[in-house]
Protein backbone atom coordinates (compact mmCIF):
# COMPACT_ATOMS: atom_id res chain seq x y z
CA UNK A 1 0.00 0.00 0.00
CA UNK A 2 1.40 3.05 -0.88
CA UNK A 3 2.16 5.98 1.04
CA UNK A 4 -1.03 7.60 0.15
CA UNK A 5 -3.42 5.30 0.95
CA UNK A 6 -1.69 4.54 4.22
CA UNK A 7 -2.56 7.80 5.65
CA UNK A 8 -6.34 7.47 4.15
CA UNK A 9 -6.59 4.55 6.36
CA UNK A 10 -5.50 5.73 9.29
CA UNK A 11 -7.27 8.69 9.45
CA UNK A 12 -10.55 6.84 8.96
CA UNK A 13 -9.39 3.74 10.95
CA UNK A 14 -7.60 5.90 13.99
CA UNK A 15 -8.48 9.11 13.58
CA UNK A 16 -11.76 10.35 11.86
CA UNK A 17 -13.91 7.15 13.23
CA UNK A 18 -11.35 5.34 15.23
CA UNK A 19 -10.90 8.09 17.69
CA UNK A 20 -13.76 7.13 19.17
CA UNK A 21 -12.78 3.86 19.39
CA UNK A 22 -11.58 2.34 22.70
CA UNK A 23 -10.75 -1.32 22.60
CA UNK A 24 -7.70 -2.09 20.38
CA UNK A 25 -9.07 -4.80 19.08
CA UNK A 26 -11.69 -2.80 17.44
CA UNK A 27 -9.26 -0.30 16.18
CA UNK A 28 -7.39 -3.24 13.89
CA UNK A 29 -10.38 -4.51 13.13
CA UNK A 30 -11.48 -0.57 11.54
CA UNK A 31 -8.00 -0.84 9.92
CA UNK A 32 -8.69 -4.45 8.28
CA UNK A 33 -12.04 -3.57 6.80
CA UNK A 34 -10.75 -0.22 5.27
CA UNK A 35 -7.35 -1.55 4.11
CA UNK A 36 -9.99 -3.55 1.67
CA UNK A 37 -11.46 -0.47 0.29
CA UNK A 38 -8.69 1.88 0.54
CA UNK A 39 -6.14 0.86 -1.61
CA UNK A 40 -4.53 1.54 -5.14
CA UNK A 41 -6.56 -1.52 -7.06
CA UNK A 42 -10.02 0.35 -6.20
CA UNK A 43 -9.30 2.34 -9.51
CA UNK A 44 -9.15 -0.83 -11.80
CA UNK A 45 -12.20 -1.29 -13.38
CA UNK A 46 -14.15 -4.21 -12.69
CA UNK A 47 -12.65 -4.03 -9.45
CA UNK A 48 -15.38 -6.05 -6.60
CA UNK A 49 -15.63 -4.83 -3.14
CA UNK A 50 -16.78 -8.17 -2.06
CA UNK A 51 -17.54 -11.96 -3.01
CA UNK A 52 -20.35 -10.75 -5.47
CA UNK A 53 -20.38 -8.91 -8.41
CA UNK A 54 -23.26 -6.36 -6.46
CA UNK A 55 -20.44 -3.94 -5.66
CA UNK A 56 -17.36 -2.94 -8.26
CA UNK A 57 -15.40 -0.33 -9.88
CA UNK A 58 -17.53 0.79 -12.93
CA UNK A 59 -16.43 2.12 -16.31
CA UNK A 60 -17.89 5.45 -15.81
CA UNK A 61 -16.66 8.56 -17.38
CA UNK A 62 -19.87 11.02 -16.30
CA UNK A 63 -21.45 11.40 -13.25
CA UNK A 64 -24.53 10.15 -14.55
CA UNK A 65 -22.88 7.30 -14.87
CA UNK A 66 -22.23 6.69 -11.24
CA UNK A 67 -25.48 8.00 -10.30
CA UNK A 68 -27.07 5.73 -12.74
CA UNK A 69 -25.10 2.73 -10.57
CA UNK A 70 -25.64 3.96 -7.81
CA UNK A 71 -29.56 3.72 -7.95
CA UNK A 72 -29.65 0.41 -8.72
CA UNK A 73 -27.80 -1.47 -6.00
CA UNK A 74 -29.80 -2.82 -3.20
CA UNK A 75 -31.73 -0.03 -1.58
CA UNK A 76 -30.92 -2.19 2.07
CA UNK A 77 -27.46 -3.78 1.35
CA UNK A 78 -26.34 -6.83 2.83
CA UNK A 79 -23.63 -7.31 5.01
CA UNK A 80 -21.07 -8.02 2.41
CA UNK A 81 -21.44 -4.41 1.28
CA UNK A 82 -19.06 -4.00 4.46
CA UNK A 83 -16.96 -6.30 4.61
CA UNK A 84 -18.76 -7.83 7.11
CA UNK A 85 -19.91 -11.72 7.86
CA UNK A 86 -23.45 -12.69 6.78
CA UNK A 87 -24.61 -13.57 10.49
CA UNK A 88 -23.84 -9.58 11.38
CA UNK A 89 -26.71 -9.33 9.95
CA UNK A 90 -28.95 -11.70 12.39
CA UNK A 91 -27.58 -8.74 15.47
CA UNK A 92 -29.00 -5.96 13.30
CA UNK A 93 -32.51 -7.77 12.52
CA UNK A 94 -32.99 -8.37 16.46
CA UNK A 95 -31.84 -4.83 17.38
CA UNK A 96 -34.33 -3.53 14.64
CA UNK A 97 -37.38 -5.55 15.25
CA UNK A 98 -37.03 -4.72 19.50
CA UNK A 99 -36.41 -1.24 18.80
CA UNK A 100 -39.76 -1.58 16.55
CA UNK A 101 -41.73 -3.68 19.12
CA UNK A 102 -40.77 -1.47 21.83
CA UNK A 103 -41.89 1.79 19.83
CA UNK A 104 -45.34 -0.11 19.33
CA UNK A 105 -45.62 -0.98 22.61
CA UNK A 106 -44.51 3.24 23.83
CA UNK A 107 -47.60 4.29 22.03
CA UNK A 108 -50.62 1.77 22.57
CA UNK A 109 -53.85 3.80 25.38
CA UNK A 110 -52.65 3.97 28.75
CA UNK A 111 -56.11 3.78 30.06
CA UNK A 112 -58.30 0.57 29.73
CA UNK A 113 -61.49 0.31 28.12
CA UNK A 114 -64.58 -1.29 29.63
CA UNK A 115 -64.98 -2.31 32.97
CA UNK A 116 -61.46 -4.04 33.35
CA UNK A 117 -58.96 -3.08 35.81
CA UNK A 118 -57.04 -0.02 35.04
CA UNK A 119 -53.49 0.53 34.21
CA UNK A 120 -52.15 1.45 37.78
CA UNK A 121 -53.96 -1.74 39.21
CA UNK A 122 -52.23 -4.27 36.73
CA UNK A 123 -48.97 -2.42 37.66
CA UNK A 124 -49.65 -2.61 41.04
CA UNK A 125 -50.48 -5.99 41.10
CA UNK A 126 -46.98 -6.93 39.12
CA UNK A 127 -45.30 -5.46 41.66
CA UNK A 128 -47.11 -6.74 44.56
CA UNK A 129 -46.28 -10.30 42.46
CA UNK A 130 -42.95 -9.49 41.57
CA UNK A 131 -42.03 -8.13 45.19
CA UNK A 132 -43.46 -11.27 47.00
CA UNK A 133 -41.29 -13.78 44.64
CA UNK A 134 -37.90 -11.68 45.07
CA UNK A 135 -35.86 -13.44 47.82
CA UNK A 136 -34.73 -11.48 50.63
CA UNK A 137 -30.20 -10.49 49.93
CA UNK A 138 -28.10 -12.39 51.44
CA UNK A 139 -26.10 -12.05 54.84
CA UNK A 140 -23.05 -11.08 53.44
CA UNK A 141 -20.95 -11.51 56.69
CA UNK A 142 -22.49 -14.81 57.19
CA UNK A 143 -21.35 -16.02 53.79
CA UNK A 144 -17.64 -14.72 54.33
CA UNK A 145 -17.75 -16.62 57.47
CA UNK A 146 -18.82 -19.83 56.26
CA UNK A 147 -16.37 -19.57 53.21
CA UNK A 148 -13.41 -17.47 53.68
CA UNK A 149 -11.39 -15.65 51.28
CA UNK A 150 -8.72 -18.71 50.50
CA UNK A 151 -5.86 -18.27 48.15
CA UNK A 152 -6.29 -22.22 48.00
CA UNK A 153 -10.03 -22.07 47.61
CA UNK A 154 -11.14 -20.18 44.21
CA UNK A 155 -14.55 -21.02 44.36
CA UNK A 156 -15.28 -19.28 47.84
CA UNK A 157 -13.88 -16.06 46.08
CA UNK A 158 -16.26 -16.36 43.17
CA UNK A 159 -19.27 -17.39 45.68
CA UNK A 160 -18.65 -14.11 47.63
CA UNK A 161 -18.25 -12.23 43.85
CA UNK A 162 -21.38 -13.28 42.99
CA UNK A 163 -23.21 -12.66 46.58
CA UNK A 164 -22.45 -8.89 45.94
CA UNK A 165 -23.60 -8.80 42.20
CA UNK A 166 -27.10 -10.47 43.19
CA UNK A 167 -27.51 -8.52 46.39
CA UNK A 168 -27.09 -5.49 44.50
CA UNK A 169 -30.26 -6.96 41.68
CA UNK A 170 -31.91 -7.90 44.52
CA UNK A 171 -31.57 -4.52 46.58
CA UNK A 172 -32.58 -2.63 43.39
CA UNK A 173 -35.57 -4.65 43.00
CA UNK A 174 -37.16 -4.36 46.34
CA UNK A 175 -36.49 -0.43 46.29
CA UNK A 176 -38.24 0.14 43.38
CA UNK A 177 -40.82 -2.30 42.90
CA UNK A 178 -41.90 -0.40 46.46
CA UNK A 179 -41.54 3.26 45.38
CA UNK A 180 -43.54 2.27 41.95
CA UNK A 181 -46.77 1.02 43.93
CA UNK A 182 -46.31 4.36 46.37
CA UNK A 183 -45.93 6.44 43.15
CA UNK A 184 -49.11 4.87 41.57
CA UNK A 185 -51.10 5.61 45.48
CA UNK A 186 -49.33 9.19 45.19
CA UNK A 187 -47.58 8.54 48.07
CA UNK A 188 -44.34 9.84 46.41
CA UNK A 189 -43.85 11.96 42.95
CA UNK A 190 -43.79 9.61 39.98
CA UNK A 191 -40.50 10.17 38.58
CA UNK A 192 -39.52 9.81 34.56
CA UNK A 193 -37.71 7.03 35.59
CA UNK A 194 -40.36 5.17 38.05
CA UNK A 195 -42.80 6.24 35.42
CA UNK A 196 -40.47 4.31 32.99
CA UNK A 197 -39.93 0.95 35.32
CA UNK A 198 -44.13 1.02 35.46
CA UNK A 199 -44.13 1.02 31.50
CA UNK A 200 -41.93 -1.70 31.05
CA UNK A 201 -43.62 -3.87 34.05
CA UNK A 202 -46.93 -3.26 31.86
CA UNK A 203 -45.24 -4.01 28.80
CA UNK A 204 -43.94 -7.44 30.19
CA UNK A 205 -40.12 -6.12 29.54
CA UNK A 206 -37.52 -6.14 32.08
CA UNK A 207 -37.06 -2.40 33.65
CA UNK A 208 -33.23 -0.74 32.59
CA UNK A 209 -33.04 -0.28 36.32
CA UNK A 210 -33.08 -4.06 36.74
CA UNK A 211 -31.19 -4.89 33.66
CA UNK A 212 -28.48 -3.34 34.47
CA UNK A 213 -27.61 -4.03 38.35
CA UNK A 214 -28.38 -7.65 36.90
CA UNK A 215 -27.04 -9.76 34.36
CA UNK A 216 -27.35 -10.17 30.20
CA UNK A 217 -30.47 -11.81 29.12
CA UNK A 218 -32.93 -11.26 26.11
CA UNK A 219 -35.78 -12.62 27.93
CA UNK A 220 -39.36 -11.03 28.59
CA UNK A 221 -40.00 -9.95 32.34
CA UNK A 222 -42.04 -13.08 33.53
CA UNK A 223 -39.23 -15.31 32.13
CA UNK A 224 -36.63 -13.15 33.54
CA UNK A 225 -38.12 -13.04 37.08
CA UNK A 226 -37.79 -16.82 36.79
CA UNK A 227 -34.64 -17.24 35.35
CA UNK A 228 -32.95 -14.89 38.21
CA UNK A 229 -34.75 -16.52 41.18
CA UNK A 230 -33.26 -20.22 39.64
CA UNK A 231 -29.80 -18.34 39.61
CA UNK A 232 -30.08 -17.07 43.08
CA UNK A 233 -31.44 -20.16 44.35
CA UNK A 234 -28.44 -22.13 43.07
CA UNK A 235 -26.02 -19.64 45.08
Amino acid sequence: MSGTYKVLNFLGARVNYGGRVTDDKDVRLISSILGRFVRPETLDVGFKFSDSDTYQTIEGSTQDDYIRYIQQLPLNPSPEAFGLHDNAEITTNQAEARTLLELVLSVQPRQSSGAGKSREEVIDEICQSIYDKTPDPFDYDDVLEKYPTDYNESMNTVLAQEVIKYNRLLKVMKRDLVLVRKGLKGEVVMSEDLDALATSLFNNQVPLAFANAGYLSLKPLGSWIQDTNDRVDFI
